[in-house]
Order: structure tokens, then C-alpha cells, then sequence
């Protein structure tokens, strides 16, 4: 099978010279006219000059196109999955295939090189209809001083999760992606996250700009790892999340920024520290949403602009079912990291605009602590309604052509992140028609004195009614310098005081004050 794509190589080399960094990998080189594929990690592997080493690090994948993995690799080079074509052809698939014929299907990667996955639609752990469960770890990078980045990608169906790092001092970003049905479905064993950082040291983990739903277990998980310089999981929306163990777990984390995500239900299987049960905590254990185990000094969590709520058939579950109770934000230890934490979230209920339904959601989290081995309870596994009366049909299909997890532009949410604009994923929603469009209103009396200042400077405005207020400062470049106030106030004159200025260089700063009447902004200048 090698040369069959060594011949194939080259002849494009002949095209595309010997300098090339990228190569397209055509959609069918070993499947048939009525279902064609690729088997690209063959590819990949026999993408080697005569003396072994590997022409490019760039493959490009077509719009469209079905590609497999056939084993699990452990490259040493650094590979970077880029989608091409017409996007009106969706995102290449990347699932997995025994190309022997074999039932057994291996993970995929566990590799030593960096990695960039932009615009595919991974399949990470399908082991067919019936599967209850997942391989352990389909992404399992081993090398240390390395980048992982999954960017404009669907991830869907792993056991374990996008991605546990066995490596040092590695960075890992996930942007503007959409992940679901992660974790144990048909039996309820954990896992199902995110970022799983083992027990190593990591520079940095950045989840941003997500969708995420339908997920077992905890969104970050590091109460193993030696330690963590930076940790970001910012406008990020979360749904159908049954949070086993809680929601992020830090450890021996110096920096973390949470801000302006919506987390929908989270954890909606509950805390219960007297079950003696690992399926949802240990014994004397209760759960927080955001947590941590072991601080760092000099560590910092800037946690603030996060709105987190429970809809009332959730809060029912926890009334009716005397096993578990709604689990508590913050933890005490978490808490204190903060500099207020009254500013780290606030709760305003939302429903999305069309997302796959909660119900079997609900029903999972009473059977998993009803039933200790937790076998054959509900498959919370959402699949497209384009698989109706087929053996992945399990009574849960949503139209994903019609998906949209946005909300109401007309709530506090959509003008409550720390620039003004709207609270979670933002490539699939705009709220800017809610916020840049505004009216301009100079009846707010926006004043600031004393002006030009030096040590602080004090704000007043004037609500004619209760409102949503976002009283932010902006450099002159636009950069958000500080978030001043962000919630619910009453009718009034309203005062704050910025007394940071220790912190800003001399200049011009923008104050910008953000209603539900209109929005004023006035220049402060710091001396």
C-alpha cells in the first residue's frame, strides 16, 4: 500500500517542487465511486524522502471529503490539518477505520510533535451503534515543549476527551469550536472532558470562543498536574452538561481568566457528599463548580462577566430527587483567590434558541445515582436526525442543520461581557445589533472627577430606571483596561470609584457606560 501513495507523492513533488511545506490529499484514494476515502494517516506515513524524512507538514484536506485514521501514530514531525475547498461542502471528516476489516478500532495519535487540527470534523471514538463505550484517550500527545491546537473544528465522541497531555511544558488552544457527546453514555464511568492535563507541567490552556454540550464529566480537569502557568477558558457557551466531580478543577495554576462564557445547567447531575460513590463524588465530598486544590504563590484568578444559571425543570430534579442537591459556584478556596468574588458571575435565566433537547439529560443524572453500576441507563449521545430508524436512532436526534445556541439579543447577557458585546460563543451568534447600535444617551450624566487624575478618579451617572449597567475602560486602541461594574442596579445615581490607576500608564482612556436606556462614554485622562 506504501508505494501506492509514494507514486502518488511523487508526482506532486514534481508539481510542487521539493520546497513545498503543504500538499493536498485527494478525497479518494482507497475507496470506491459509490463511497470514496482516503486512508490519510497512510498517507501521511509515506509522505518520506528516500532518506526517511517527512516532505511536509501541511495536509490539506478537501471540503467534503471522508478521510481515516488506521492505527494510532506516534510521529515524531509536526503535523497541521488545514480544511480546503468550497465550504458550502462541509467540513472534511476525520473518523477512524481498521483497514484490515477488523472490528477493533485503534485510538488515534499519541505522537511526539506539535499539531494543528483547523477546520475538520473529528470522530474521535465511534465504535458503532450499540458502542457504550470509548477508547480511554484518542488524542494522547506524549512530547514535551510542544503546541496542540484544534481551531474551527467539530469534535464529537471520546471517552476521555479532546485531548489528555502526557508531555511538559506543552500549550494547548481550542478556538472557536464545537464539541459534544463526550464520555461513558450507555454507562456512566466518568470522563468525558475537555483538556485532561495528567500529572505533568503545562505552560498554557486556552479554551475559547467553544460551544460545548452533552459532556459527562468536568471541563478541565488538573488536580493531578505538577502545575499550570496559564489557564483561559473564556466566551465559551456550555450546555447538557452532566458534570461528574464538578466543572474546572485547578491546581498549582498561576495565572486563570474566566470571563464571559454563559454556563447553562452546569453540572447538572448534582453534589451529594454523603453517596460514597465515585460515579459523582467520594465519601464527605461536596462539589463546586470551580475549584482548587493547591495554590501557587503569587497566583491570580481573574474570574468576572459569567452568567450561570439553572432553569426550573433542573432545579426540580434537585427539589424532587432527595439523593443530591444544586451544587454550590465557588469553592472556599477558589473564592479566596478572588479579589471579589461577587463580580464572578452572575445568574440571569436564558433559554438557547434551538438546541438538542435536556430531558434525557435529566433522566441520565436520576438513574446514574439510582443504579451504583450504572448499566444500560439512558444513551445521552445526541445523534443527526439524518440517522432516524437506523441502529444509531436511540430516541435522541436533533436537526443539527438547524442548530443555534444563541439567545434572546435583547437580554442583560448580550451586552454583559467585559467589552460590551455578548456573554458566550460568539462565531456562531452576533449580538452586536444589542450593543454598537445603542443609542447614544447624554441624559445618563456620565461625569468623572477629579479629571485630569493621578491616583483615582471617581464616576457618577444617573439611571432613570433599573437597568443592566456595563461601566467599562477602554485604551485608546480599544484594549479593555478594566471592568468598573457589571449587573443589575436600581433606579439612581450611581458612584464607583477607579482607584487603580497605579496599574495604567499616563494617557487618554475611554470610560464607556452601557444601559438598557442608551450608552454614554466620556475621556479620562490619567496624568
Amino acid at each position: 500500500m506504501k508505494t501506492h501513495y509514494i507514486a502518488f507523492l511523487s508526482l506532486m513533488l514534481l508539481a510542487l517542487g521539493l520546497s513545498a511545506q503543504s500538499i493536498a490529499v485527494p478525497p479518494n484514494l482507497n475507496g470506491t465511486a459509490g463511497f470514496p476515502f482516503t486512508y490519510l494517516s497512510d498517507f501521511i506515513d509515506a509522505d518520506t524522502s528516500a532518506a526517511g524524512e517527512q516532505l511536509h507538514d501541511t495536509y490539506l484536506l478537501q471540503r467534503g471529503a471522508l478521510y481515516f485514521f488506521t492505527g494510532e501514530k506516534t510521529w515524531t514531525f509536526d503535523v497541521n490539518l488545514v480544511a480546503t475547498g468550497d465550504e458550502a461542502l462541509g467540513q472534511p471528516v476525520v473518523s477512524r477505520a481498521n483497514a484490515a476489516g477488523g472490528t477493533a478500532l485503534a485510538p488515534m495519535y499519541r505522537g511526539f510533535g506539535s499539531f494543528t487540527w483547523d477546520g475538520i470534523y473529528i470522530i474521535m471514538g465511534e465504535e458503532g451503534a450499540d458502542a457504550a463505550a470509548y477508547e480511554t484517550a484518542p488524542f494522547r500527545p506524549e512530547g514535551s515543549d510542544k503546541r496542540f491546537i484544534f481551531t474551527n473544528c467539530t469534535i464529537e465522541k471520546s471517552r476521555q476527551g479532546t485531548i489528555r497531555i502526557e508531555g511538559d511544558n506543552t500549550k494547548t488552544y481550542i478556538t472557536n469550536c464545537e464539541i459534544r457527546n463526550f464520555g461513558d453514555f450507555e454507562r456512566f464511568q466518568g470522563n468525558g472532558r475537555i483538556v485532561d492535563t495528567r500529572d505533568n507541567f503545562t505552560d498554557s490552556v486556552v479554551i475559547s470562543n467553544c460551544v460545548m454540550y452533552n459532556i459527562v464529566d468536568r471541563i478541565f480537569i488538573g488536580f493531578r498536574q505538577q502545575g499550570l502557568n496559564y489557564f483561559e477558558y473564556t466566551n465559551n457557551t456550555l450546555f447538557n452538561h452532566i458534570g461528574r466531580h464538578g466543572l474546572i478543577q485547578l491546581k498549582n495554576t498561576r495565572e486563570s481568566v474566566i470571563k464571559d462564557n454563559i454556563f447553562m445547567n452546569p453540572s447538572m447531575m448534582g453534589t451529594s457528599p454523603f453517596l460514597a460513590n465515585e460515579q459523582i463524588a467520594h465519601v464527605n465530598e461536596t462539589n463546586y463548580l470551580f475549584s482548587i486544590d493547591t495554590m501557587v504563590a503569587g497566583a491570580s484568578i481573574d474570574m468576572s462577566n459569567n452568567n450561570v444559571f439553572w432553569t426550573d425543570d433542573v432545579l426540580n430534579y434537585y427539589a424532587t430527587f432527595d439523593s443530591v442537591t444544586q451544587p454550590m459556584v465557588l469553592s472556599p478556596e477558589f473564592a479566596a483567590m478572588l479579589a471579589n468574588p461577587a463580580d464572578a458571575y452572575f445568574s440571569e435565566v436564558l433559554e438557547l434558541n434551538n438546541v438538542p433537547d435536556r430531558a434525557p439529560l435529566i433522566q441520565y443524572c436520576r438513574e446514574a445515582v439510582t443504579y451504583r453500576d450504572s448499566v444500560g441507563i439512558t444513551d445521552i449521545m445526541v445523534e443527526d436526525i439524518s440517522l432516524a430508524n437506523t441502529p444509531f436512532d436511540k430516541g435522541y436526534l436533533f436537526d443539527f442543520n438547524l442548530f443555534d445556541p444563541c439567545y434572546d439579543i435583547t437580554s442583560a447577557s448580550a451586552t454583559a461581557a467585559s467589552d460590551g458585546l455578548g456573554l458566550g460563543v460568539r462565531f456562531l451568534c452576533d449580538y452586536s445589533v444589542g450593543t454598537q447600535n445603542v443609542a447614544y444617551n447624554p441624559a445618563l450624566n456620565l461625569k468623572s472627577a477629579p479629571n485630569p487624575a493621578s491616583d483615582f478618579t471617581q464616576l457618577t451617572y444617573n439611571l432613570n430606571q433599573a437597568s443592566h449597567v456595563n461601566l467599562t475602560v477602554f485604551d485608546m486602541n480599544g484594549r479593555t483596561v478594566t471592568t468598573l461594574q457589571n449587573g443589575q442596579l436600581p433606579q439612581g445615581v450611581h458612584t464607583v470609584t477607579w482607584n487603580n490607576f497605579s496599574n495604567v500608564p499616563t494617557g487618554m482612556y475611554f470610560v464607556n457606560l452601557q444601559t438598557e436606556e442608551g450608552r454614554m462614554f466620556i475621556r479620562v485622562v490619567k496624568q
